[in-house]
């Protein structure tokens, strides 16, 4: 299992617990079954991005919170070179850079995002 996926379940574990979340409210507001729920929050299956959106949302926390443990601070403005955004790995092929990591009180999460390209599609 991998190292990460646990330390993101046992963030998400905690909050719900710490806001008395039922797992039927989490799965409710994840749009998944309970036992689906369970699974991601026990560490046993990954979960997406909308997942972890949906999470940070229904917590009231950050994204970046969850993934990362730590709190952005920025508030002005962030910048952030080539390359250098926090990356996030989801689905298999694509790579995920989160690019205001360190910026709180977003009005949205920017991401680049890169797909494998194929000609047959």
């Amino acid at each position: 299992m991998e190292t990460k996926l646990v330390e993101i379940a046992m963030r998400i574990r905690e909050l719900r617990e710490i806001l008395e979340i039922t797992p039927e409210q989490a799965a409710q507001a994840t749009n998944t079954s309970v036992e689906e729920y369970l699974s991601c929050e026990n560490g046993q299956k990954d979960f997406s991005f909308t997942f972890l959106y949906q999470c940070a949302k229904l917590f009231g926390v950050d994204m970046v919170e969850l993934v990362t443990g730590e709190n952005p601070r920025l508030s002005f403005y962030s910048i952030v070179r080539k390359g250098e955004g926090l990356p996030i790995k989801r689905r298999a092929g694509f790579s995920y850079q989160h690019l205001a990591y360190l910026f709180k009180n977003k009005t949205c999460e920017p991401f680049l995002v890169t797909a494998p390209y194929s000609e047959s599609e």
